[in-house]
């Protein structure tokens, strides 16, 4: 008659036995990490570390981290709708996607104030804010950009924490993030031109999306919730 049925399990088996399921689901997640990593050619770790992004034009100008002045006068208010309305700079100011320094423009600094009606994530890394009028009266939209980088990563994760979205993720381009958290908020930055973003005659009308200025705060150095 056989017995070997009856008898206690190996020790070696049962480990083994114990083993594999677990290795099995390491395999599972570990795929999925690797396939929603590799899905995009841009992927969002966390808030703070990116992969795979490229760097944009004027790379050393949206990046530059001159700190907040103290003193704080040097500070002009203003809202979307009067950036909105602000002139391009002259065809004389020489200015391309090559341009790696701030002109005099670029070198002044601002307190904008309004709605965050939409976050968008770039192919670069940044993390761009639409904001519009608080009071929706007038129009005009206008974008204030916060990279990646040390100097940049509480603001990050504060922004963040306004939307469900999860990690790691990936895309292609640029996505809009669900917001659940809607604010009126004040951030600081020095103005930029985008000039990537300008139409021919580099007015400062983007062609998309409309009503969209190509000036912007770029990059945030400070940000204020207002309600």
């Amino acid at each position: 008659m056989l017995t070997w049925c009856n008898r206690a399990l190996d020790p070696l088996t049962a480990v083994n036995g114990a083993l594999f399921p677990a290795l099995l689901a390491a395999f599972v997640i570990g795929s999925a990490f690797a396939k929603s990593v590799t899905a995009g050619a841009m992927t969002f770790v966390s808030p703070c570390e990116c992969q795979g992004q490229k760097s944009g034009s004027r790379w050393p100008a949206k990046t530059d981290p001159s700190p907040v002045p103290l003193d704080k006068s040097t500070l002009q208010a203003v809202t979307p709708s009067q950036i909105y309305e602000w002139k391009a700079p002259e065809p004389s100011v020489p200015l391309t996607p090559e341009t790696d320094t701030r002109i005099a423009a670029e070198q002044k600094w601002y307190n904008l104030t309004g709605h965050l009606v939409s976050v968008k994530v770039e192919a670069d890394g940044d993390i761009t804010l639409v904001l519009k009028d608080a009071d929706g009266k007038k129009a005009g939209s206008v974008g204030a950009e916060i990279p990646v980088g040390p100097e940049w990563c509480e603001l990050r994760k504060l922004i963040f924490g306004w939307t469900p979205q999860s990690f790691p993720f990936s895309f292609k381009a640029s996505q809009r993030l669900e917001l659940r958290e809607q604010h009126i908020i004040t951030v600081t930055g020095m103005a930029f031109f985008d000039v990537d973003h300008a139409p021919a005659n580099r007015s400062n009308r983007r062609t998309k999306p409309k009503k969209y200025a190509v000036w912007e705060i770029h990059p945030v150095m400070a940000l204020h919730v207002d309600q």
